[in-house]
């Protein structure tokens, strides 16, 4: 009997000493961008467009080439980013890619993953047009 009990107060230490929450591993990761629920957001380029290449092609509408300077926040320095009819562009509203131009600022934010060159290539999921330039 006494055996019995020891067991079952042992059993209930045990119990009682576990948080009940679990930890999933969106919440564990290091990285907070990679969470779904993540509220925070990192550009992946900012900076000046210093290249734009429109495409014939339905699928792909053109590229940008942006370079950005040091330490702004931004994941990468410059890029080479394509822009897709899905890409959302803004600068106070949606407005498009014809309305891009050479020496513009903006925030790039990538969809997918990148191609590690130098400099990296991605997509561009949304692209702010920032009206008044940072320097």
């Amino acid at each position: 009997m006494m055996k019995k009990a020891i067991i079952l107060l042992i059993l209930l230490a045990l119990v009682g000493c576990g948080n009940g929450n679990k930890i999933s591993e969106s919440t564990n990761n290091s990285d907070p961008s990679a969470s779904e629920d993540s509220q925070f957001v990192e550009y992946g380029v900012a900076g000046h467009i210093v290249k734009i290449t429109a495409s014939e092609d339905e699928v792909i509408m053109g590229t940008i080439k942006i370079d950005g300077p040091e330490n702004n926040g931004a994941k990468y320095k410059e890029a080479v980013v394509t822009v897709t009819p899905d890409t959302k562009i803004y600068i106070n509203d949606l407005t498009d890619f014809d309305n891009l131009e050479v020496g513009m600022y903006i925030n790039v934010f990538f969809e997918g993953p990148v191609k590690e060159s130098h400099p990296v290539q991605a997509t561009a999921k949304q692209i702010n047009i920032i009206p008044d330039d940072p320097k």
